[in-house]
């Protein structure tokens, strides 16, 4: 049977591999330099030569700055953004492995059903996201031949002139729809996987919820299923050692979750930190390009499908880690639905030790500075349009 993170990420870790995000664990130094030379090739150039082309162009106006910016933006947000995947892939790894723990695998039949939500929600998740991406990919670098003057998809500086030979503007189309391709399919496993994982420890808080909750009566079938003494205080006893017994794996659950999530915000802080930041110049930047286009355009359904797979970008992030706050906050109110007044001293004592530890909720935060949750997704939409506000009085004045 595959563990849960074959059944949950394989299609991400594959083309992550393939990317070089990855690496497998024989012949990392040769997959390191693999890795490198795609990020060299593929991810740097389009961007760095994009904003070359704005620096040295004269008289830049604003629709110049709005055309095609909204794709540096994005595209160079992949050179900060990807690099922990290169460079930092063990500690990336073990991120990903600590869901084969034995304690995050001990759940009961019934409990299957949640666990079985969730590797359907990251499934879905990943293949809905990639499918957006790669949508907007196709219909970005289409923008040459259907409804736009511009030779290629983004204005680029480029030491050559492709108009002197086909062979070379092919080469040239080829080489910048590769990269952001990169970027495009990079993106498309990697936030999934991210939010995914988040969604990961929201859904062992609510086993370990179902499991303070039942407490007394899990113990009890455990009482009627294993003994036939009739002595009712044998039976009450063996009740309350089994009581005492889970609810000591249940601290062990909530400790190990905790640990998770500490070395998910070591690994991924920096990511969504870098990923919130672009979002608002990105999110503001199709916007204005938006209104310098008719809607009969092409153009603006490639604006209209980016934007909307940048919001589905950031919502993923924000959405899963306001549901692990949101379970990790009502941990108190498990324990208090559960049949708590039934067991005895040292299990009551233990559960307020529980209790105690879990006033503080679980919350991932974006470099130490956002929290990841829906608020911040509304703010990162608020600041996009007071940008967008700016540049649109700008354009007015100009």
């Amino acid at each position: 049977m595959e563990g849960p993170v074959q059944r949950i990420f394989k299609l991400n870790l594959i083309v992550m591999r393939l990317l070089g995000f990855y690496p497998p664990q024989k012949f990392k130094k040769i997959y390191l330099l693999y890795a490198c030379v795609v990020y060299v090739t593929l991810t740097v150039p389009v961007p760095t030569l994009a904003a070359v082309y704005l620096i040295v162009s004269e008289n830049v106006d604003l629709a110049q700055v709005g055309e095609g910016s909204f794709m540096m933006f994005q595209v160079g947000c992949f050179i900060f953004k990807l690099l922990p995947f290169i460079f930092n892939a063990e500690e990336i790894r073990k991120s990903v492995y600590m869901l084969e723990w034995p304690v995050f695998n001990n759940y009961s039949q019934k409990q299957e059903e949640i666990i079985a939500k969730c590797v359907k929600t990251c499934k879905r998740n990943t293949w809905l996201f990639l499918g957006f991406c790669l949508m907007a990919l196709v219909t970005w670098g289409s923008t040459p031949f259907l409804g736009s003057a511009n030779k290629f998809p983004i204005k680029l500086w480029l030491p050559y002139d492709t108009s002197s030979h086909k062979t070379l503007y092919i080469f040239t189309y080829i080489l910048i729809v590769s990269g952001v391709g990169n970027g495009a399919a990079s993106n498309g496993v990697i936030d999934p996987l991210i939010a995914g994982l988040s969604c990961f420890a929201a859904t062992q808080l609510k086993v370990l919820k179902d499991n303070l909750e039942n407490l007394g009566t899990d113990a009890e079938e455990i009482v009627r299923s294993n003994y036939n003494d009739e002595n009712k205080e044998l039976f009450e006893k063996l009740k309350n050692d089994i009581i005492y017994n889970k609810i000591g794996q249940c601290i062990t659950h909530h400790t190990a979750i905790i640990k998770f999530i500490e070395h998910y915000e070591k690994v991924y802080s920096p990511v969504l930190f870098t990923q919130f930041v672009a979002a608002v110049v990105v999110v503001c930047l199709s916007c204005l390009e938006m209104s310098m286009v008719e809607p009969t355009n092409f153009k603006f359904v490639v604006m209209v499908i980016f934007l909307l797979t940048m919001l589905l970008e950031i919502f993923l992030y924000c959405y899963f880690g306001s549901t692990l706050y949101e379970e990790s906050n009502t941990l108190t109110t498990a324990i208090y639905m559960g049949t708590w007044y039934e067991y005895d001293l040292k299990s009551k004592k233990a559960l307020i030790i529980l209790m105690e530890r879990s006033k503080r909720p679980i919350i991932v935060t974006a470099g130490i500075i956002l929290e990841s949750s829906l608020v911040t997704f509304t703010t990162i939409l608020r600041r996009a349009y007071s940008l967008l506000a700016v540049l649109q009085h700008y354009k007015i004045e100009m």
